[in-house]
């Protein structure tokens, strides 16, 4: 199988021109976090982190092939003098953050995790440039996602999170621990409710003969949507986690589900997000790539 495509020849002076780019923006994004005092001033903190993820995906791009940076196959001469020079870098028309995201993704075979909180930060990184606002949104979660993002990304360019983070490493952290920790909360809260509502249900039905019949055809019901089958955490039910199909276009990467939303019919468990992954309903494969055993090379039309 294919891993992440990484430096394997002399390091650009684009790749480290944005490598340290992302790297001072996410400083300013941690500065930010740890000096507000203000729900407000979160919004600084959101804005520098997403333009930190930008950076650095387009810096992992540019370690593999700078004409990754643009929609053209190749760059011309006058481009690549365009980014030999700090005073006209900023003349070349890149891709945009979406985009510089989608192909990180590509190249590492491996969508990022937590994608609905990164395109979250995307999203509010650009009401904020563009109208001054955003949705309102839990920072330290969309802060955790560029974070973890960022971790993703540093092994495939040879860089480890002390590195990178500096003297923020410990709040990095922090922040990613203090997320988890509220999602585990509010987590088990819901499990124990809908638990409570499962029993009851299941009470209610009593010894009648259509229990285990009805309880069935609950979980059988159609889910609409990519769907998988899968046991409910709180109740012990079958039910069903929907998402979306992921590849990154080649073959040997395979295929890859991404889960975004659980149902539980019997005990109207009901999961999305990072809720997911706290019940283990994470991204996995399921369709690699396997080598046909009984593949046989086209003989040559003009042999014989």
């Amino acid at each position: 199988m294919a891993g992440p495509r990484s430096i394997v020849c002399q390091v650009s002076e684009t790749h480290e021109h944005l490598f340290n780019s992302a790297r001072r923006w996410a400083e300013t994004a941690l500065d930010s976090y740890s000096e507000s005092a203000d729900p407000d001033d979160s919004d600084f903190a959101i804005h520098h982190m997403a333009v930190a993820i930008e950076h650095l995906c387009k810096s992992y791009l540019a370690s593999v092939d700078e004409a990754l940076l643009t929609q053209k196959e190749r760059l011309t001469d006058a481009d690549r003098l365009a980014l030999s020079d700090d005073k006209t870098l900023h003349k070349l028309r890149t891709v945009s953050g979406k985009i510089a995201m989608e192909r990180a993704e590509e190249q590492l075979s491996k969508p990022f995790q937590k994608r609905d909180d990164l395109d979250s930060l995307r999203d509010n990184r650009n009401g904020l440039t563009h109208m001054g606002s955003a949705t309102p949104s839990d920072c330290r979660q969309l802060l955790t996602a560029g974070i973890l993002c960022v971790e993703q990304l540093l092994p495939a360019i040879s860089r480890t999170p002390e590195s990178f983070w500096e003297r923020h490493h410990g709040l990095s952290k922090q922040i990613v621990e203090m997320s988890v920790g509220e999602q585990q909360l509010r987590y088990d809260m819901k499990v124990r409710k809908a638990r409570k509502a499962g029993s009851d249900f299941t009470h209610r039905l009593g010894s009648t003969p259509d229990r285990e019949a009805l309880k069935a055809s609950l979980a059988s019901a159609e889910i609409w949507g990519l769907s998988l089958p899968m046991t409910c955490p709180a109740c012990e039910s079958q039910g069903s986690v929907r998402g979306r199909e992921w590849t990154s276009g080649d073959p040997y990467d395979g295929e890859w589900f991404l889960p975004r939303q659980f149902t539980c019919l019997v005990c109207g468990l009901d999961l999305s997000r990072d809720e997911l992954e706290l019940a283990g309903m994470t991204m996995q494969r399921f369709s690699d790539y396997e080598d046909d055993p009984s593949w046989e090379p086209d003989t040559d039309p003009f042999d014989g």
